[in-house]
């Protein structure tokens, strides 16, 4: 039998938005957190926000770094 998930205080939730967007949370808290947004409106209106936001960065064309960007960051890590 399966244990009954912890209630989620909204800061607790808040906290967790991204990683549940992006499927990074265990199976356990993405439980708690899809019943924290069945009864809190305002938390389920963020988490619509952050998607909605999330969606809209990833529809955006992808530009190529300018040369000096990627031989500053080749410079400080030894990558690129």
């Amino acid at each position: 039998m399966s244990e009954k998930p912890e209630k989620l205080a909204c800061e607790q939730a808040i906290k967790m938005i991204l990683e549940y967007l992006d499927n990074e949370l265990t199976e356990h808290d993405h439980v708690a957190m899809n019943g924290h947004f069945e009864t809190c409106r305002s938390c389920f209106s963020r988490m619509e926000f952050e998607k909605m936001l999330k969606d809209k960065i990833s529809a955006l064309p992808a530009k190529k770094a300018p040369d000096s960007l990627r031989n500053k960051i080749k410079k400080v890590t030894g990558k690129f």
